[in-house]
């Protein structure tokens, strides 16, 4: 019996494969009961009038991501978040923020961002193969902003800045460069220079 249910479902479903699009068109208005209304996610984003003109588009709302979204809000811009941890781009939402679910590695989506308005498209993803397909995404829908990409080691730095990104994001670099700022700020006040 187990045979039988076994070889009826592999001849069944092999069936339905090959004759998929006929089956398709034969089933649609009954299969349209559990289409979604809106069916891309990315779609269903945010829609305020005011997003529609952002400053800048950032990808990535994680720690550092959110640290720049808030830090660049604070002067005053606009900030598109995209992000594809629906946690995150629920957090945002609640804190009345303009965000979108989203892939920077998804060149579709971009055609649904207000990529005309940005100055900046920022993008806070380490991996070196998401910074390269945003960059040649934002060439194929002729981009002319500037484009801010992290890095985490030199290689990735001179393979983006090659690519086209405008500004090269190294948080550990820059992190430590600003703690030697701080550090030398701090010692010539207290000891009056060295």
């Amino acid at each position: 019996l187990i045979t039988l249910v076994g070889l009826v479902t592999i001849g069944l479903s092999t069936y339905m494969i090959i004759y998929s699009h006929y089956l398709y068109n034969h089933f649609a208005r009954w299969l349209g009961l559990f289409e979604r209304r809106v069916p891309h996610r990315e779609q269903a984003g945010d829609d305020r009038t005011d997003v529609q003109l952002p400053d800048a588009i950032l990808f990535g709302l994680g720690r550092y991501g959110g640290d720049i979204a808030h830090g660049l809000c604070g002067q005053g811009w606009k900030v598109l978040g995209i992000d594809f941890d629906p946690e995150v781009v629920n957090a945002w939402i609640k804190d009345d923020l303009f965000v979108r679910y989203g892939d920077a590695e998804d060149p579709e989506f971009l055609s649904l961002l207000p990529l005309k308005h940005a100055g900046w498209v920022i993008s806070i993803s380490p991996e070196r193969t998401v910074n390269l397909a945003l960059l040649a995404a934002l060439k194929i829908y002729d981009y002319t902003g500037k484009v801010a990409v992290r890095v985490h080691s030199a290689e990735d730095a001179k393979a983006l800045s090659s690519a086209g990104a405008d500004v090269i994001l190294s948080p550990f670099t820059d992190g430590a460069k600003k703690a030697v700022d701080i550090l030398i700020t701090s010692n010539s006040a207290r000891s009056g220079g060295i």
